[in-house]
């Protein structure tokens, strides 16, 4: 005579499997939200509008110069809208951008005079 009671093992199998599909699907979710959440982030990439450089002014204020096709453009941004400050040409860019190596530079030279500053206060201590 069969009977269609659940027994105890039965029971125990069927309520492990559960909590470990509900474990598995928790950890899909995570896993495909934290993807999803960092390709959203950077935004879709566009090799027609570009943002060459950023000048932060404050947390949500910025200068940047944008390129849009061929042209260059500085703006003004905030974290509310954007706007077009003026049109630059290709010699003002380059300018822009040729700042970056005198900045490593002139920092470098600071470096080098402290470094020799320590040395020569070193050897006068040694006398």
């Amino acid at each position: 005579m069969p009977t269609n009671y659940a027994t105890p093992t039965n029971n125990l199998v069927n309520v492990s499997f559960w909590f470990l599909a509900i474990i598995l699907l928790i950890i899909l979710v995570v896993v495909f939200y934290y993807i999803l959440a960092k390709t959203l982030k950077k935004g879709p990439k566009s090799r027609e509008v570009k943002m060459v450089k950023k000048y932060y002014l404050d947390r949500n204020l910025y200068v940047g110069i944008l390129k849009v096709f061929k042209e260059y453009y500085i703006i003004l941004a905030t974290s509310n809208s954007s706007e077009i400050i003026r049109k630059l040409e290709e010699e003002e860019v380059q300018e822009i951008m040729n700042e970056h190596p005198k900045f490593l530079e002139t920092f470098s030279n600071i470096l080098k005079k402290d470094k020799i500053s320590r040395e020569r206060e070193e050897e006068k201590l040694k006398k």
